[in-house]
């Protein structure tokens, strides 16, 4: 994994750095290349029987865990449902309201944070379970939201490296809109799923520009529109 922009995710009262972005996706993927090789000598490949669009959120999920170890100031907000995933506990305000906080403030915390979401974009063609994935996907991701309001946004996207599921690149904007956000989907009655809203070309091209960390290799460096040094492919 290589750092392609330092700039810092600069939040009302605190500042995440890339290495600190970067040191959570190591970690992640550490756990999830761990997981791979455990089970394989189980004669188990555990990714092939998961659900894939579950699947992506516990990427999501792990990778929010993993930064709230490296940064202690961001913390998991306790509410599934909750907004955004990780809050900010950043001062002593903060610090006495969080101790107090009941799970419906949750809903939208009011000191804000940040979201984190993971795809493994959609595959154009035939794709298999564990396959990579990178070569035979839209060129516009699909991170997706709970509500149109979504903002201040970390977009994961994972792929299949050497077998393994693994975040290749990590995006960030906090200039999105309702503007940027597709029409509410919501689910049919007596559905498990949730309202979910896809990002749309514009906000996924301010996710782009924001790009701060991507494997250095050329076929996710091309996806993105960068330049790297890494001329072997994968």
């Amino acid at each position: 994994m290589k750092i392609q922009n330092n700039t810092p995710i600069t939040l009302s009262n605190m500042d995440i750095k890339v290495s600190e972005l970067l040191e959570a996706v190591e970690n992640t993927n550490k756990i999830f290349e761990k997981i791979t090789t455990q089970t394989r000598l189980m004669d188990l490949n555990i990714f092939e029987i998961l659900d894939f669009r579950n699947f992506s959120g516990v990427i999501g999920e792990t990778f929010a865990s993993e930064l709230s170890k490296v940064n202690a100031k961001l913390i998991k907000n306790r509410n599934p449902d909750g907004y955004p995933d990780l809050i900010q506990v950043s001062t002593l305000e903060m610090e006495d309201y969080h101790k107090t906080i009941t799970a419906k403030e949750l809903i939208k915390y009011k000191y804000g944070g940040v979201e984190i979401k993971n795809t493994f974009g959609t595959k154009e063609g035939y794709l298999l379970m564990g396959h990579q994935r990178i070569k035979k996907i839209n060129r516009k991701l699909d991170w997706k939201a709970h509500h149109q309001q979504t903002n201040n946004l970390i977009g994961l996207l994972s792929d299949y490296i050497n077998d393994m599921p693994q975040i290749v690149a990590l995006c960030y904007s906090d200039e999105l809109n309702t503007d940027d956000w597709g029409k509410v989907q919501k689910p049919k009655p007596g559905s498990t799923m949730t309202s979910f809203s896809t990002i749309g070309r514009s906000g996924c091209n301010k996710m782009y520009e924001g790009i701060r960390i991507c494997i250095d290799n050329p076929s996710y460096l091309e996806f993105f529109g960068l330049k790297g040094d890494d001329q072997s492919g994968v």
